[in-house]
């Protein structure tokens, strides 16, 4: 009963790690491209909201809605980078580009 048990336990933790290493390169990959559409999308989102601010004083809601845009890709931008470094196998350490 005690050898079942090992090896149920071994088992466990080698498709948990096998989940592990896949989310991380899946994310690593999808990370590739996701990072530039966010940063594409946080920029209009700042331009949107610069725009309204100085030309369009009038369209509130625009300037606002941007202003969201902008802060919600670079916070999930952000997530995505907490995400990748928490699924990161031990021996890895993830160096973001500036």
């Amino acid at each position: 009963m005690g050898n079942a048990r090992t090896l149920m336990k071994m088992s466990t933790v080698a498709v948990l790690v096998t989940v592990r290493s896949l989310l991380f390169m899946a994310l690593l990959l999808a990370l590739r491209v996701l990072v530039p559409l966010l940063r594409l999308v946080a920029t209009a989102g700042m331009l949107i909201f610069g725009f309204c601010l100085l030309v369009r004083r009038d369209q509130v809601t625009a300037m606002w809605a941007g202003a969201g845009l902008a802060v919600a890709a670079v916070a999930l931008e952000l997530a995505l980078g907490a995400a990748i470094r928490a699924l990161a196998p031990p021996s890895v350490v993830v160096i973001s580009e500036v």
